[in-house]
């Protein structure tokens, strides 16, 4: 028989080493003071939305796949603008506002189209190919030679511009001095990308034609403004009834380009030109 005093020392021995194997967990720190942040606004970019492409109704006298209109079209695509070009089949130098009312279209490939019929007739056709989205401006050209002075009546390159501006159309005509081929014209087609970006989406009122003479091959030395014409249409009939140069020849084979607002008002102005001054060539 066992003591019970040695069992209850034995009893007490196994107690304190279980109480010294078994860690004393450490009090538990104080609660942390947390300080409540303000979610941070969610970040917002903002793009500005680019303008609208201009929409451009392209045209000449001098045919569809002529080196001038070629030149224009590839310097008013490759400066962002949507180009449509109407033009005559073939070359109608010299209509003036001359129209035989063909305007069928046939389709040369996405974007290009010829008519069987004269400038002032591929403007109207273009004017209505366009009807549900129509242009904010209309470039006639460029002219293989040169179109200034009272001698633009008759000028199919300028008739088609004034038809397109007596429409309520923006309108520009460009002409090339001595030009016969895309190159020749190419520095043209770029002088008249510049002064349609200048003018801005804005550009200018109806009733106005911005007539430009650009000499061939290389860049003009300077851009002369010249005194504004008043231009007539009746029917097929343009006419210039004030006074004016006979052309620009001298100064294009000096290499200076020329710049006439032609007004299709009862008075002649330079509202729009004068916007254009400055300009590089």
């Amino acid at each position: 028989m066992i003591a019970p005093r040695l069992v209850l020392a034995v009893v007490g021995a196994l107690l304190c080493g279980a109480c010294a194997a078994a860690p004393v967990a450490p009090p538990a720190p104080p609660a942390a003071t947390v300080q409540a942040r303000e979610a941070p606004a969610p970040t917002t970019t903002t793009t500005a939305t680019p303008p609208e492409k201009l929409r451009v109704l392209l045209t000449d006298d001098d045919g569809w796949e002529a080196g001038g209109i070629t030149a224009m079209r590839a310097a008013l695509l490759d400066a962002g603008y949507d180009v449509t070009l109407v033009a005559p089949s073939g070359n109608r130098s010299g209509a003036g506002a001359t129209s035989d009312g063909r305007t069928e279209l046939e389709e040369k490939r996405p974007g290009v189209y010829a008519v069987d019929g004269y400038p002032v007739d591929a403007v109207r056709a273009g004017l209505d190919l366009m009807r549900a989205d129509p242009p904010d401006l209309v470039v006639s050209g460029t002219n293989l030679g040169h179109n200034s002075g009272t001698g633009i009546v008759e000028s199919g390159t300028v008739g088609a511009a004034v038809t397109a501006a007596r429409a309520g159309f923006p309108a520009i005509a460009a002409s090339t001095h001595r030009g016969k081929t895309e190159d020749d014209c190419a520095p043209t087609a770029a002088y008249v990308t510049r002064l349609v970006r200048t003018l801005g989406p804005r550009l200018f009122a109806p009733g106005v034609v911005v007539n430009v003479n650009y000499p061939a091959g290389d860049r003009a030395e300077e851009v002369r403004v010249r005194d504004p014409l008043v231009v007539e249409l009746d029917g097929e009939d343009m006419r210039v009834p004030t006074d004016g140069p006979d052309d620009d020849v001298d100064l294009l084979d000096d290499g200076v380009a020329t710049l006439t607002q032609l007004d299709l008002g009862p008075e002649p102005s330079t509202t729009v030109v004068d916007r254009l001054r400055d300009v590089p060539a």
